[in-house]
């Protein structure tokens, strides 16, 4: 399926001294898990609240999962899960932060290929043999 919908804010200059809203967390927290799952799972439409605890906390819920498959599998994630829809739906209106940069160029990119898909290579294995 098509990715042209998706901002990669990966090669995007960042600064040190730039600075980010607590409101670009959900949306860089999403960004991130489709980074991180190397285009296969998108998490968005994060509700919930900031915690003011120490360290604060965000106390996310009724998360959704557009799950992207080879396979054409439909609604594994329950009947929000949209896969290539869902995930063009929210990279049309998703504009990268500082925080999204930072993510990518400091943690996602240190973590490396091989890390990642040494557990993620199996996946839509995995998930069709339990949707079965």
């Amino acid at each position: 399926e098509d990715d042209s919908s998706e901002n990669d804010c990966s090669d995007d200059k960042v600064d040190d001294d730039e600075v980010f809203t607590v409101a670009d967390i959900p949306q860089a927290f999403s960004h991130f898990t489709y980074t991180y799952t190397k285009r296969k799972l998108l998490v968005c439409d994060l509700q919930g609240v900031l915690s003011t605890t120490t360290p604060p906390l965000f106390e996310l819920t009724d998360p959704v999962i557009h799950f992207m498959s080879r396979r054409k599998m439909k609604s594994i994630f329950g009947r929000t899960d949209r896969g290539y829809k869902g995930r063009n739906d929210f990279f049309r209106t998703h504009k990268c932060s500082p925080l999204c940069r930072m993510i990518n160029r400091r943690w996602i990119r240190k973590v490396g290929e091989h890390q990642r898909s040494s557990h993620l290579d199996d996946l839509e294995e995995q998930i069709s043999n339990v949707a079965s």
